[in-house]
């Protein structure tokens, strides 16, 4: 799934690449096209990451082009400069900073993109008492914890753990929002007469796993 058209060009800011989502976006494909990174953007995340900003261009440059820009910005600030650069080359600004937006209003012309928005369009919602499927892969921090994952996101079953390489029912008791990605909480599907584990045959059975 493409969200944007490939050809497109994306300026990135300090917020975006600190943030670190934006990679993930490029390495799945939702975003495709050029990168490019102003000098002055470079410096200020090099300020606060250090060298980690090499590795991070690094594995950019493995899923797009990216073109490094030296800016005219004479002490301009940062979201000022991403803006210019970014109206001068007809590309549209990957951000999470509110600031980006605040000063927009004065490049109408520039399209704004908070990966905040779409990592929001990309999570499934998981309101409490929502019975899912979740295979378990691994232990939690604590022994009776099974943790798997769905769509990326860490979901932790208590009393998951022993059921590890299997797929159970679970229900969601809470989501937690953190800035690196979500964390749902869940108990063990049990009711009387039913299975917590979900077995391949009964799988195949179910209506939208058929064919034909």
């Amino acid at each position: 799934m493409i969200f944007f058209k490939r050809e497109n060009r994306y300026v990135l800011d300090s917020s975006s690449i600190i943030d670190g989502r934006v990679i993930h976006l490029f390495e799945k494909k939702f975003l495709e096209g050029k990168i490019i990174i102003p000098l002055l953007v470079k410096s200020i995340v090099k300020k606060f990451v250090g060298t980690k900003v090499d590795r991070v261009v690094n594995i950019l440059k493995r899923n797009a082009h990216v073109e490094f820009v030296v800016d005219q910005g004479n002490g301009l600030v940062e979201e000022v400069c991403v803006l210019q650069i970014a109206h001068k080359k007809r590309a549209k600004v990957l951000t999470t900073s509110d600031e980006v937006w605040r000063q927009a209003k004065l490049f109408p012309r520039v399209q704004i993109i908070d990966i905040r928005d779409i990592y929001r369009a990309l999570t499934p919602i998981f309101t409490p008492n929502k019975l899912i499927s979740v295979r378990i892969l691994k232990k939690g921090l604590h022994p009776h914890e099974g943790v798997g994952y769905i769509e990326g996101i860490k979901i932790v079953v208590e009393n998951g753990a022993k059921f590890i390489n299997q797929t159970i029912n679970a229900r969601v008791t809470t989501m937690l929002s953190f800035d690196t990605g979500n964390l749902v909480f869940c108990t063990l599907e049990n009711k009387l007469g039913d299975t917590s584990i979900v077995s391949k045959k009964d799988r195949d059975l179910r209506p939208e796993n058929r064919i034909g």
